[in-house]
């Protein structure tokens, strides 16, 4: 599919490659492609902006590193190795704005590593779905389950790599769907001596005497999950649910005290 177009998008990346070598960070390649995009007479967006829909609601925008004649999405990368992260984020972004072919090319290894994606129209969810409550081994995990079903659907569907934000409005329309009651959490004030000290902004789910987090990071390291367990205390919940959507796979911490 689009291989005359492919190829000469390919052949563009490695003269970027050669002549920059694999020292740069990813916005410079970003720069150098489009420039070289555009030398070929192919029309060459950086940063091009798209809606994300989550079924028929739209949960946000984002923005894609290059887009070819309309046609391919370029994702670059400068690292060490492509993961199998960088290729679902690829596959999402695919999905997200609908694009039948892309190539996702990484500067930071010796040779240029690319390779294309085709946009499977006839596949419904971005991820495969390999997610089995059955195998959940949490102690009373059925108080959990339509939280677990939630995330579980919302990654399948979008997929990863996407901000956040856009995985936290997925759940609040989820939530709303589901009747499920639950409060919005926006604000934390610091009070001491029974007086106002200041405040910061946060984004929590509330849901009963549970406290819900979603993010989108690296991995759930300790920091990360210490400082959760810290606004569950803070908080006076008694448990929390903390989801991270920079996964594969279903990926989430619980909290029971």
């Amino acid at each position: 599919m689009h291989t005359k177009l492919t190829y000469k998008i390919n052949g563009c990346l490695f003269k970027v490659h050669n002549s920059l070598e694999k020292i740069w960070n990813e916005n410079i390649y970003e720069m150098a492609c489009q420039m070289e995009l555009q030398a070929q007479n192919l029309q060459a967006e950086c940063q091009k902006e798209f809606d994300v829909f989550y079924f028929d609601q739209r949960v946000g925008h984002y923005k894609i590193d290059i887009l070819v004649e309309n046609t391919v999405i370029i994702e670059l990368k400068a690292v060490q190795e492509v993961l199998p992260l960088h290729k679902a984020q690829l596959i999402s972004y695919l999905k997200g704005y609908n694009k039948p072919v892309g190539i996702l090319a990484n500067f930071g290894e010796r040779s240029l590593s690319h390779r294309t994606f085709a946009n499977k129209f006839d596949q419904k969810n971005a991820l495969k779905d390999t997610y089995d409550f059955a195998k959940v081994q949490i102690k009373e995990k059925h108080k959990i389950k339509d939280l677990l079903d939630i995330a579980n659907r919302i990654l399948v569907t979008l997929g990863a790599g996407y901000l956040a934000q856009i995985y936290r409005r997925a759940f609040y329309y989820e939530l709303k769907l589901s009747k499920i009651e639950f409060s919005v959490k926006k604000e934390v004030e610091a009070n001491y001596l029974d007086q106002y000290i200041g405040s910061k902004e946060v984004n929590f789910f509330i849901v009963g005497d549970l406290l819900l987090s979603v993010v989108a990071v690296q991995e759930l390291n300790s920091v990360i999950l210490s400082k959760f367990v810290a606004y569950i205390k803070y908080l006076e919940c008694n448990r929390g649910l903390i989801f991270n959507f920079n996964a594969l796979h279903l990926d989430y911490r619980y909290f029971d005290n």
